[in-house]
């Protein structure tokens, strides 16, 4: 009752993750009649073609096979080098038939189902050696249906054949009496008739089959959706795992952005909830980079690390937010905001010039755009300078 309770549940359609997998267990769509009929058809299709020319090779070379000379006799080993050259001889006149079987075979199970080797397949199941589960699978649904199949197939060629001799049955009785040549060609001719009107019915079971081994494969292969949900946080990882990731991730990435706080020409601050480390390499063609930035807390550690690191803090606050809600880490500044950083910085390096002879400096009014006037929240205001 559990089992048949969870095949209910499987509701869902095979991702291609359990598709993939069951390729890989060699599990794989095949109509064994649809193959068959295909055979049967290149088979026909072989013997009209070569059949009248392999048939009088085969003669001849059965001729050769029943004549001895009075070397046998002498030399008995002499068959046994003849016997080998007429194998090969043999094999050679039913070649295209193989070829052409094997090829087909390969193709057929190709389109109907794809092919692979799998070596999990060579490996012993242990519910296959289950008493309980064999007898299951003898008198399932399964079983019934291919024991129908056999029981169709078996009477619909009986029928075919059984009327085949008996509409031919005067041609196929005087084969004995018609020259070698006529014989060969009147017979296979009746064998190809014969191969062609059995292939037919094998074709109507495979046009049933087929469709009907196609929906069953996809049932046995069908997922529920814990199933689904199993296989999606396998493969995209368990949320707690990756929430561990981020976090591991953050924790790395801000490491390395209060390290390159030391490499800042001047933090920009709010004064106290936004500051922003820049950059600047003066003769560059590049402009000024921001290599940290941070709001409340971080920004207070963007802050002290600047105060470790004697680099320069310069107050303006729209100039802060205008930066930090616009600009992300390692990327340049907007043009925009180009004259207003060029100002500060341009101030701070002249201050670190005249802090040497202790003449002070006028700090600059930086004057913001309108365009990138914000406020603590991130929306534009109406404003000027800073």
């Amino acid at each position: 009752m559990a089992e048949e309770t969870d095949q209910t549940d499987k509701t869902e359609e095979p991702t291609a993750k359990r598709l993939e997998k069951a390729r890989e267990e060699g599990q794989f769509l095949r109509s064994q009649d649809t193959s068959i009929a295909v055979l049967l058809i290149s088979v026909a299709i072989v013997l009209y073609l070569f059949g009248g020319t392999a048939g009088e090779a085969f003669i001849e070379l059965f001729s050769q096979a029943f004549k001895f000379d009075r070397s046998v006799i002498k030399n008995p080993f002499v068959i046994a080098g003849t016997l080998p050259k007429l194998f090969i001889q043999s094999i050679l006149f039913i070649s295209p038939i193989l070829v052409m079987t094997v090829v087909l075979s390969i193709v057929t199970a190709y389109v109907t189902g794809g092919i692979g080797f799998s070596a999990k397949a060579f490996f012993p199941k242990a519910s296959k050696l289950n008493p309980i589960t064999g007898l299951g699978r003898m008198f399932g649904i399964k079983s019934v249906v291919e024991l129908s199949k056999s029981f169709a197939k078996l009477i619909l060629i009986a029928l075919v054949i059984i009327s085949l001799l008996y509409t031919l049955y005067e041609r196929v009785f005087f084969l004995n009496m018609l020259p070698i040549k006529v014989a060969i060609a009147s017979g296979l001719e009746i064998l190809i008739w014969g191969v062609l009107l059995v292939t037919m019915t094998l074709l109507i079971i495979a046009a049933i089959d087929l469709p009907y081994q196609i929906v069953s494969f996809n049932n046995k292969l069908k997922m529920s959706r814990q199933e689904i949900k199993d296989e999606y946080k396998e493969s995209e990882g368990r949320p707690e795992v990756k929430a561990k990731i981020r976090e591991r991730q953050r924790a790395v990435a801000m490491n390395q952005m209060m390290a390159s706080i030391a490499d800042a020409d001047v933090i920009v601050t709010n004064p106290s909830h936004f500051a922003v480390a820049l950059a600047y390499e003066p003769g560059s063609s590049q402009a000024p980079i921001v290599l940290a930035k941070g709001a409340d807390i971080l920004a207070a550690s963007i802050r002290e690390k600047a105060g470790e690191t004697q680099v320069p803090i310069f107050e303006s606050p729209y100039l802060a937010r205008a930066i930090y809600f616009t600009t992300e880490i390692k990327r340049e500044i907007p043009v925009p905001l180009y004259r207003a950083v060029a100002e500060v910085i341009a101030y701070i390096f002249q201050l670190n010039e005249l802090r040497k002879d202790g003449t002070k400096l006028r700090k600059p009014k930086v004057k913001i755009p309108s365009s990138m006037l914000f406020d603590s929240t991130g929306k534009l205001v109406e404003g000027g300078t800073s």
